[in-house]
């Protein structure tokens, strides 16, 4: 089965949005990798107002996506789309495009884990020295229910001394 060639014109201009949308995100999150390397609150927090809008656009390209297949009679998933690419008389051109677009969705996910960690790893280094200032020990600590640590009621301040 052939598809016309305007919805096989159209998915096309579906995939290069999303691919387009997908790069400006995974550009932004490098950017956020090496702004929190340099620890630059202000840059970060601007930068995060940025990355909303970036995904709301993806989460739209790729609504655009699930809204074109459901029209042609495919489900919104990758088999739906793999099968509407096959049908395709360009479909090596289309397969292409498509593997590029979850290539780089894979990659914005694994950067944003990495984003992630060092997010965490800075939120574990402002505690330690927070607890340092508060006379805190690792010793003088229990754990909660999530095992998240706590201090205990006994610890002492250099606010104190």
């Amino acid at each position: 089965m052939n598809h016309s060639s305007e919805a096989t014109a159209a998915f096309h201009d579906i995939l290069t949005n999303e691919i387009a949308q997908a790069q400006q995100l995974h550009d932004l999150l490098r950017k956020e990798n090496a702004l929190l390397q340099k620890g630059s609150p202000q840059a970060l927090q601007d930068l995060s107002e940025e990355k909303k809008t970036l995904l709301q656009r993806v989460e739209a390209a790729v609504a655009s996506h699930h809204r074109f297949l459901e029209r042609q009679g495919f489900g919104i998933d990758r088999q739906g789309t793999e099968a509407f690419i096959q049908g395709c008389a360009n479909g090596e051109a289309l397969q292409q495009a498509w593997e590029h677009f979850t290539t780089l969705l894979e990659s914005c996910r694994r950067q944003n884990e990495v984003n992630g960690g060092a997010v965490q790893l800075n939120q574990r280094h402002v505690s330690q020295t927070l607890e340092i200032l508060k006379g805190l020990s690792q010793g003088d600590k229990t754990y909660g229910r999530g095992g998240e640590a706590k201090p205990n009621a006994t610890s002492k301040s250099l606010g104190k001394a």
